[in-house]
């Protein structure tokens, strides 16, 4: 029972993590054009938020992960101490980026989804055109 509890906390975190990094890597023509609305997104609340939570993803997929463990432990009687911390942990730092999004310049480029895309169109301009449109700017 705690097996197939925990595997299907751990399959939330694997899919969390395959969407980002999908998104993220900008694979393939549509991975590309999300990610490039995601990022076009800013200037309005929404996109703002984006911001913010778009690099806590990873570690959000890492809390899953850790908190299938953290139950399994719980389950079987086993001490919980060490991965009690290590969910605290990565939740600190998830604060910490977000405090660091919000209140202290942003993130690196390299931390949104578009970065790669934008690499990718600067490289092939007659694909942004084909997947964008003839007008998008990026």
């Amino acid at each position: 029972m705690v097996a197939n509890s925990t595997a299907l906390i751990a399959l939330v975190g694997l899919a969390i993590a395959l969407v980002w990094a999908w998104a993220w890597f900008g694979l393939g023509a549509s991975a590309r054009r999300v990610s490039v609305r995601l990022e076009l997104g800013g200037g309005n609340a929404a996109g703002e938020m984006g911001r913010v939570v778009w690099p806590l993803m990873p570690m959000l997929s890492v809390l899953w992960f850790l908190t299938a463990d953290l139950m399994a432990r719980e389950a079987r009687g086993l001490d919980t101490l060490g991965s009690l911390g290590l969910v605290i942990g990565v939740l600190a730092l998830m604060a910490a980026v977000a405090v660091q999004a919000l209140y202290f310049g942003g993130l690196p480029e390299w931390a949104y989804p578009g970065w790669m895309a934008r690499r990718y169109y600067a490289a092939h301009p007659a694909a942004r055109e084909r997947e964008l449109g003839a007008c998008a700017a990026i």
